[in-house]
């Protein structure tokens, strides 16, 4: 997969930062870490986003070499609470290995799944959902087999990443709490926003 390959020649410029569902959703990796723009999704109300190498994706040519990983975040419209680890690892037919409750969102440590994200990638895998004002956002960190960002580390990676969604997103306060008072979406409604579509 070309997000964890390298080539010697980027097939595309990268990208430290992107915008999602209309520039209310800033992502941005972590120090050495790119946007995919090959895969990079916007719509008017979400989108999609993956994170990896900046130096592994530009064939060594740019940016610090840091642990190879694939994260993804996911961007839907949303007028209930985010899924807990455990719901999401229902929805996946997964068994939850590990819940970590963070600053910036609650994650769970999945034990299958991972393996189809890209060659040698370990089967299990972190995820993790909160919600910004009408928005979903759903984010999944792969790693390859024996990769310290199967533990304690992947789990700091992805707070990191929804730590800077949380500071830079851009919503509208009114429809906020106008959607804090509505009715909650079924549990299914809400995953499949974040399944539907097939993201890694």
């Amino acid at each position: 997969m070309p997000l964890l390959e390298t080539n010697g020649v980027a097939s595309a410029p990268l990208m430290t930062s992107t915008q999602l569902a209309r520039g209310a959703i800033t992502v941005k990796g972590p120090d050495g870490y790119c946007i995919d723009p090959t895969t990079l999704r916007r719509t008017s109300s979400g989108g999609f986003a993956a994170i990896a190498s900046c130096h592994i994706m530009s064939g060594g040519q740019n940016g610090p070499i840091v642990e190879p990983g694939l994260m993804t975040v996911t961007v839907s419209p949303t007028p209930g609470a985010a899924p807990s680890p455990k719901d999401l690892a229902q929805a996946l037919g997964t068994t939850l290995l590990q819940s970590r409750e963070l600053s910036a969102l609650e994650v769970g440590r999945m034990a299958t799944g991972g393996q189809t994200a890209f060659a040698g990638s370990d089967p299990t895998h972190w995820r993790g959902a909160f919600v910004i004002g009408p928005h979903l956002i759903g984010v999944t960190l792969y790693a390859p087999q024996n990769s310290p960002l199967l533990g304690a580390q992947g789990a700091a990676f992805l707070n990191t990443v929804s730590s800077a969604i949380r500071a830079n997103a851009f919503t509208d306060r009114t429809a906020s709490a106008e959607q804090s008072q509505s009715t909650f979406d079924p549990l299914a409604r809400r995953l499949g926003r974040l399944f539907a579509s097939n993201d890694l």
